[in-house]
């Protein structure tokens, strides 16, 4: 948290006609809520319009997991079964699998799998799951197929983390992240082994369901790639069924015929599916007070992601979230921006009274699709506010540009389109999450502290759950108003880094390292050091204090710390820097050498000298201060980074950094630094600093000079306004490349 927020204010009285659509509004939430728990209690198998899946319960039951796992995390086999047998959860990070599509993978085994019946087929799955379970908390894969033909259901349609993360430069100057804009599907064969007719059959009925058959915020672009694809060092997806991995093959599947449902219907999609950073303060505005519709564009390249954009308006200009309501992209998808009920940063003068949509591209790149969506925008906001709002655009109520000839036009003419689409709220819309954590992580938060009985991490916002955010808004001591604002996620966050009554405290040093150190001072009998904080490691940490002389709350703090390296001098183990509440010593030294730390770090779980060092070297990387603490912002930082190009900061503006860097600018992405990109490089310091610079191609001093200016708002590093493009711009250019903060 960077200050103390504002706190979230409930609603003034509204219409009759709002409330009773309102009403209306919650009844079908709640049915839909009911519908969907009760088709994930209706069997092992759920079956699509073209393929049939198998739920992870199936292959949970063969769940095995080591027995160094469960004494590390103090728990029996049976709760990973009971737990990892449940529907996927959804992950935290950025899900666009629409902008990209699916890779193709394969098991990789040196010897062939040949499983004599499903239930070897259902145990390969779970061991895998074992395998991954470490590094990434679960199976990595979206869905697995078998050589007989059944699929299995992994991360589903959340996110997964098999592609290898960082990005693949694609046709158009389009640059995806691997994990965030694919899913991951695995054909379940050794190195020799040939896919079977019913493995291909199957993958092509998944690969169909994917693309046509989910919510457009869910649904698989139309790339089909191995999982080598890009230069990844991998020979996934082996020689045998690399030929299918392609578009054209007997796996890629043709459209349906018709999609006639299709426009019936668009969904909002959510800030947590988008990505979206916490606001750091939120302003509710009365619907009584909603007056207008304002149009706007971005003015930079239509393949910006709203991630960058709000970056832009967080870190450059200062606001406290992105600026506007909602966002819609060439494609016609519908992003959440501020919501319908919180006051905007897009109109001086008008924040409050209009709702504002802005349409990501330049002049002219509007699409059909795009305009349709608006203008559905605009039909919604005339029912969710109960009256008729004035259509207008930005230039008509400010002194600018904005949106543009093309849109200006359109807007004038009354927003004409052939027809609109009802719109639902698709887990978006701004209902009542506070915008600062997902719901499925509200719904883990709560049920990590005890809440029965556990709320389902279906990531549906449902009485249920609000009555679980409520009961943890009493226990972390915050307004029970069910709305996790910046003020709750503050509270949740200093009751769980103290561990809250009788759970100890490992935000200075893991439980683990507690027990060696008291161990280590000579306590009998030994503690077991297992990083479970019972009774028995309460009164040993008591017993230390009471040795070292501070106050014995059974709380290891600052005053503990430095106590018990006075006490112990030489002999102090090394405590477990970081909070390990974020991520575990064992999942940092993972991190530390999937960004290729040489040499590797040995992956024990105990944090010493040598992990504090590659904590150090990933944060430099990551554009983090590097002190050794994994907290919140190295967390972002390197889930960014990882995400992200991935390049080397270096301080060499090489062929990779340019290519990346005409990406971002939006021209064509061929690693020569030539007068074309540097005229773009212009256009977007102007567009995005408010440069004043000429168009003419010349990056001379006063360009550069623009350029150090928009590094130093945009990432933080301490530039010198010199006007001279050396090492030192270049690598705060790459950082802000690698955080998508350019």
């Amino acid at each position: 948290m960077r200050g103390r927020a504002r706190p979230y204010l409930p609603f003034p009285p509204l219409s009759p006609h709002v409330q009773q659509i309102q009403q209306i509004q919650q009844i079908q939430q709640i049915q839909q809520i009911q519908q969907i728990r009760e088709s994930r209690e209706s069997g092992d198998q759920r079956t699509m319009a073209s393929v049939t899946i198998q739920k992870r319960s199936v292959w949970a039951a063969h769940i095995d997991m080591p027995l160094a796992t469960r004494l590390w995390e103090g728990r029996d086999n049976d709760w990973y079964i009971r737990t990892y047998g449940k529907p996927p959860q959804p992950s935290d990070r950025t899900w666009e699998p629409w902008r990209g599509g699916v890779f193709v993978h394969y098991t990789g085994s040196r010897t062939s799998f040949s499983p004599a019946s499903e239930t070897d087929c259902r145990k390969k799955v779970a061991s895998m799951f074992a395998d991954h379970y470490p590094d990434s908390g679960d199976i990595k894969y979206n869905y697995l197929v078998c050589p007989h033909g059944t699929v299995y259901e992994g991360r589903g349609h959340q996110r997964g983390e098999a592609n290898g993360g960082a990005t693949i430069a694609l046709s158009g100057g389009r640059e995806l992240g691997r994990n965030t804009a694919f899913y991951s599907v695995q054909g379940m064969l050794g190195v020799p082994d040939k896919p079977t007719s019913a493995m291909l059959a199957s993958m092509k009925k998944l690969i169909h369901h994917l693309r046509y058959e989910l919510p457009r915020e869910r649904r698989a672009g139309g790339e089909l790639l191995p999982h080598r694809a890009g230069g990844w060092d991998t020979e996934c997806p082996g020689a045998n069924l690399l030929p299918y991995a392609k578009a054209g093959s007997s796996i890629d599947p043709e459209p349906p015929a018709k999609q006639g449902a299709e426009a019936a219907a668009l969904n909002i999609i959510s800030r947590g599916s988008w990505g979206a950073r916490a606001p750091k303060s939120v302003v509710k505005v009365p619907a009584s007070e909603r007056r207008g519709f304002v149009v706007h564009y971005s003015a930079g390249p239509s393949s910006q992601t709203v991630r960058q954009i709000q970056n832009y308006h967080m870190d450059s200009n200062g606001w406290s979230d992105i600026g506007y309501n909602f966002l819609v992209d060439t494609a016609g998808r519908i992003y959440e921006g501020r919501g319908w009920n919180n006051e905007g940063a897009h109109t001086s003068g008008y924040n409050r009274s209009h709702i504002a949509v802005c349409f990501i591209g330049r002049d002219g790149d509007a699409t059909k699709a795009a305009k349709v969506s608006i203008r559905s925008l605009y039909e919604k906001a005339n029912t969710v506010f109960g009256r008729t709002l004035s259509k207008t655009y930005h230039s008509a109520l400010g002194s600018t540009s904005c949106p543009g000839n093309d849109l200006r036009s359109w807007v004038s003419s009354g927003m004409p389109v052939d027809g609109w689409s009802d719109i639902g709220d698709g887990g978006g819309g701004g209902g009542g999450t506070g915008g600062v954590r997902s719901v499925a992580s509200q719904q883990k938060a709560v049920n990590s502290l005890g809440y029965t009985p556990p709320l389902d991490v279906d990531g549906i916002t449902g009485p249920k759950t609000v009555a679980g955010v409520k009961w943890l808004q009493a226990k972390v001591g915050v307004t029970a108003d069910g709305i996790w604002g910046p003020d709750t996620e503050a509270a949740y966050r200093a009751y769980t880094s103290t561990g809250g009554p009788g759970k100890g405290m490992s935000s200075v040093r893991s439980i683990a390292s507690q027990q060696k150190a008291v161990n280590d001072l000579g306590h009998t009998p030994k503690l077991d050091v297992d990083g479970v904080f019972g009774p028995r490691t309460e009164a040993g940490v008591k017993w230390l204090q009471t040795r070292a002389g501070v106050p014995a709350d059974g709380l290891w703090g600052p005053a503990t710390e430095a106590a018990y390296r006075d006490l112990a001098k030489g002999g102090a183990t090394w405590s477990d820097g970081g909070l390990t509440t974020v991520r575990s010593v064992l999942r940092q030294q993972k991190a530390v050498n999937s960004l290729g730390y040489t040499p590797k770090l040995t992956e024990d779980g105990l944090f010493g000298p040598q992990t504090e060092t590659g904590v150090k070297w990933l944060q430099t990387r990551v554009g983090v201060t590097a002190d050794g603490l994994w907290g919140p912002d190295t967390e972002t930082a390197f889930t960014r980074f990882s995400d992200g190009p991935n390049l080397t900061v270096d301080g060499d503006f090489g062929p990779r950094t340019i290519a990346v860097t005409q990406r971002a600018i939006g021209v064509t992405a061929d690693g020569v630094w030539g007068a074309e990109s540097k005229r773009a490089l212009q256009r977007h310091l102007n567009t995005w600093s408010n440069a004043g610079l000429t168009v003419d191609g010349d990056t001379g001093p006063n360009t550069v000079k623009a350029l150090q200016r928009h590094l130093m708002l945009m990432t933080g590093t301490k530039l010198t306004i010199d006007g001279a493009w050396g090492a030192t711009t270049t690598r705060a250019l790459q950082t802000a490349l690698n955080q998508g903060r350019f």
